[in-house]
């Protein structure tokens, strides 16, 4: 299918296991209209792909376009990919979707051209072409939440390794012996680093008898601590919680300052809802650069993303405005 070049703008979307997010976008990264709706992952490559298409009508009308004014759709979506031909090789919580060509179905039920990539590598593709990145040479991103997920880019152009999921920085090994990763590994960054490790991390520590304002935040139910009670225990003090975020701190700034000695970039971002705590950003940019090669962290910046939850969005944006897959 052909790009309709007499348009005006594009559609981001962000496919998720829960919802889709999908946005006009025009060419400075300004969304006119945004909508969401549930994906229904659940159920097969046909209801999602309808949500798909409903959430891209919606997004057009709350826009006050036409669908003549749309020139193409780029979307994020996990696991991996062969993007040019759009078939999906393997996506988690995506019922039937692995071996499928999700470009027909879209084709015919939008009338629009379709670019996809890997959900980490196209939301730092957005953070490269509409946020902290526009400068940038080199530039590799951490997104910190559930998972680890990672991006590159280089020269402008997405990295993706020959099936389009590449780099998977957040399934590195730092610790041989480490706890057991959802890859089935052991040690990777994202066992140790993840949402659920902070939280569990924490917890242990209240867990064996130690005091900490944790305990009241969570009512005394250790299994309810979240990211966001940990950073707050710990603007205030609170021994436990600082000590949870200097460990693992400690943990991302090794991985960062791998990502440092690997692909020396001018830029390396950290986005994700985990990587909004202040003392937690600090930690890593002190082991960042203590670890790091002496000549080559001299040549790198440590920036947190400008584009927060609509990065998944905006690089979806980014593909289709420069004819790119991720």
């Amino acid at each position: 299918m052909e790009r309709n070049e007499s348009g005006k703008y594009v559609i981001g979307v962000d496919l998720g296991g829960t919802t889709v997010s999908c946005a006009v976008v025009d060419k400075e990264g300004h969304m006119l209209s945004r909508e969401e709706l549930p994906s229904l992952a659940e159920k097969g490559i046909e209801v999602t792909t309808d949500q798909i298409s409903f959430c891209i009508s919606k997004a057009i009308d709350s826009a006050n376009c036409t669908r003549e004014d749309i020139i193409a759709c780029g979307m994020g979506a996990p696991g991996l990919h062969e993007p040019k031909e759009g078939v999906v090789l393997w996506s988690p919580n995506f019922n039937g979707w692995d071996g499928a060509n999700v470009y027909q179905p879209l084709n015919k039920k939008t009338g629009y051209k379709f670019y996809m990539g890997n959900d980490a590598n196209v939301a730092t593709y957005g953070e490269y072409f509409f946020g902290v990145g526009k400068n940038s040479k080199v530039m590799v991103m951490f997104t910190l939440g559930t998972g680890i997920g990672s991006g590159l880019i280089v020269n402008g152009k997405p990295y993706n390794g020959v099936f389009g999921a590449s780099p998977e920085l957040g399934h590195t090994i730092i610790m041989a012996d480490g706890p057991r990763c959802g890859c089935g590994r052991r040690g990777c960054v994202e066992s140790l680093c993840s949402r659920d490790a902070i939280c569990n991390r924490c917890a242990s520590k209240i867990g064996s008898g130690r005091k900490s304002l944790i305990y009241e935040m969570c009512e005394g139910n250790l299994q309810n601590i979240t990211p966001k009670m940990i950073s707050t225990a710990a603007e205030n003090n609170d021994l436990v919680s600082i000590e949870t975020l200097e460990e693992i701190g400690h943990l991302l700034g090794i991985t960062c300052a791998n990502a440092i000695n690997t692909f020396n970039p001018d830029l390396l971002v950290l986005g994700g809802g985990v990587s909004r705590s202040d003392i937690l950003f600090e930690f890593i940019k002190k082991t960042t650069f203590e670890v790091a090669n002496d000549t080559l962290k001299q040549y790198c910046e440590i920036k947190r993303s400008e584009l927060g939850n609509d990065a998944g969005i905006l690089g979806g944006a980014a593909l289709a405005w420069n004819d790119n897959y991720a």
